[in-house]
């Protein structure tokens, strides 16, 4: 007999058969009734390729642990199964996520109209509430702590749990309270499911890793997915981009800005290090991290800053610093030579900043910065405009991004490859402020936009030059999330909104429960309780002897 299967979003295995018995003729006009009854879900979920659809097919079954590729995303694939198990028949926990997962992980759910709304539970929500929560069903965001005295409370319906996600399931390596929560689950139901996903593969890079992980996630099945698997690796050679890549050549000057940066960056690090760990800590941390420091923040600091209110005053300092630093650096990077010494002259001009700062202002290496960025600037000193602003140093960048529009305009293209809008040219930056800078590039020219950056440090000697736009005017913009009108609900907004829903559900299902028990008293045929009887406890009897005393 042929069969044929597909996953229907928040239901069962839905079959067609070539071949059909009587019996299974019965049986299907059964569950067509049956399903008429039932909400339908009108969402829909998300497109997926073909390998995702695949390893979602194989694995929704069984206790898996997810093992993908960083920048594969992880997402999709965690969101995918989030909206199967969205259905009021199933309970699904999802441990182990921040507040950004949640925000992100509900707005998605809510704009696919999934048949359950998703729900939170933390330390807000009240405890007569939780049991009522649970029981309606779909996917509960749980904070570990909450979710683990729920389970010892016996709270937490664990026969009506479907499967339990663990994200970030890495970090149940340095924690015990998300792998407490699995083995209460698993000691209470054998045959739960458990999802857990991860896109840090060095995180379990030796098979002492992997088998601790697998141990503490009670999970029977690992599923790899690396980029040179042949499934992704076709699909994403499939739809394959030409890409090039370009080397941009700074200055001298420039270099040694940010090597100084740089610099004091480690410096820093490497004084908040000394003064919050021991000397033996300090010996067993990897040197290795020391050169992803000026771009990533170190655990360290992600630690102290838990504990900000119990730092010392050097740790502050330095902790301070080096977000400070960092933004410089970025600034460096990204921005120009003009923008970064107004920075750091109205920081230097600032008492506050100056006081809140370890000192690194006033050393001689930020010293030779500045005078290095004047030069960049065409020798601005002493707050005196010694030449004009055609001395200033062009960044590299935008002569780049000149040459590379100019060549975008002379490729051939025929009439019928042009979208409704004619051709489009998107460039991506990491900020606003840079998205801005090259707005004004592209719309005004090199030489305008040079004149206004060097307006900020105080003097506008000379004529504005000419507008030189390297593109069509009226067709240049700027896709700020302000100027496109969209108004995202912020954090506050939708847990509000959610804790809302869940307080009313709950206070409906108790007002429910609370009748039916009324029911259930007032029937005959239930038992009376032993109080009824006259079979009471010696206290209670003396007390209230002695109450009835006191009232003659």
């Amino acid at each position: 007999m042929a069969r044929a299967g597909m996953l229907r979003p928040g239901g069962p295995l839905i079959s067609s058969t070539s071949e059909m018995t009587s019996e299974e003729k019965g049986l299907e006009n059964e569950e067509v009734t049956l399903e008429e009854d039932e909400e339908e879900w009108t969402g829909s979920g998300l497109s997926l390729l073909d390998y995702e659809r695949d390893v979602l097919a194989d694995t929704l079954p069984n206790s898996e642990l997810f093992i993908v590729a960083n920048g594969l995303g992880i997402e999709r694939l965690f969101l995918e199964h989030l909206v199967l198990f969205s259905d009021r028949r199933l309970l699904a926990i999802v441990l182990n996520t921040s507040q950004h997962d949640e925000n992100f992980l509900i707005s998605k759910l809510k704009e696919l109209k999934v048949g359950c709304e998703p729900k939170i539970i933390n330390a807000d929500v009240s405890t007569k509430d939780r049991t009522a929560i649970y029981l309606e069903g779909g996917v509960h965001f749980c904070s570990t702590r909450v979710a683990l005295v729920d389970l010892l409370q016996s709270r937490l319906p664990v026969e009506r749990v479907a499967v339990i996600f663990v994200y970030r399931a890495h970090n149940v390596l340095t924690s015990f309270q998300e792998s407490f929560v699995l083995r209460l689950y698993r000691e209470k139901k054998r045959d739960g499911l458990v999802k857990a996903f991860t896109d840090l593969p060095s995180a379990v890079s030796s098979l002492g890793q992997l088998q601790r992980l697998v141990d503490r996630l009670y999970v029977k099945h690992v599923h790899l997915m690396p980029r040179f698997s042949v499934a992704i690796e076709e699909e994403l050679s499939a739809n394959q981009l030409r890409s090039a890549l370009f080397s941009v050549d700074v200055s001298a000057s420039m270099r040694r800005v940010h090597r100084t940066l740089l610099d004091l960056i480690k410096v820093c690090v490497k004084d908040l290090r000394a003064c919050s760990t021991t000397a033996r800590q300090a010996q067993s941390e990897p040197l290795e991290e020391i050169t992803h420091v000026p771009w990533v923040t170190t655990a360290l600091e992600r630690k102290l800053r838990e504990k900000r209110s119990f730092l010392t005053d050097k740790q502050s300092r330095l902790l301070h610093d080096t977000s400070v630093l960092r933004d410089l650096l970025q600034m460096a990077e990204n921005l120009d030579a003009a923008t970064l010494l107004s920075k750091l002259l109205q920081m230097k001009g600032d008492k506050q900043t100056v006081e809140e700062s370890s000192g690194w202002l006033m050393t001689p290496t930020a010293a030779r910065m500045i005078e290095d960025l004047h030069e960049l600037c065409g020798g601005f000193t002493a707050g005196k405009a010694t030449s004009t602003f055609t001395k200033f140093i062009t960044p590299a960048k935008w002569d780049v991004l000149a040459e590379i529009l100019s060549e975008v305009k002379q490729i051939p293209v025929h009439q019928k490859e042009l979208p409704e809008h004619g051709p489009s040219v998107l460039i991506i930056a990491n900020t606003e402020e840079v998205c801005r800078q090259l707005f004004d590039v592209i719309r005004h020219g090199v030489q305008k936009a040079k004149f206004l950056c060097w307006r900020q440090l105080g003097r506008s000697s000379g004529s504005m030059p000419a507008d030189e736009p390297l593109w069509r005017q009226e067709n240049v913009s700027v896709l700020v999330r302000a100027q496109l009108g969209l108004k995202p609900e912020t954090r506050n907004e939708l847990v509000a909104d959610v804790q809302k829903t869940q307080k009313n559900v709950a206070r409906a299902t108790q007002k429910k429960r609370k009748a039916v028990e009324d029911l259930k008293g007032t029937d005959s045929r239930i038992q009376t309780t032993i109080v009824q009887f006259g079979i009471l406890h010696y206290k209670r009897r003396k007390t209230e002897t002695k109450i009835s005393e006191v009232s003659m």
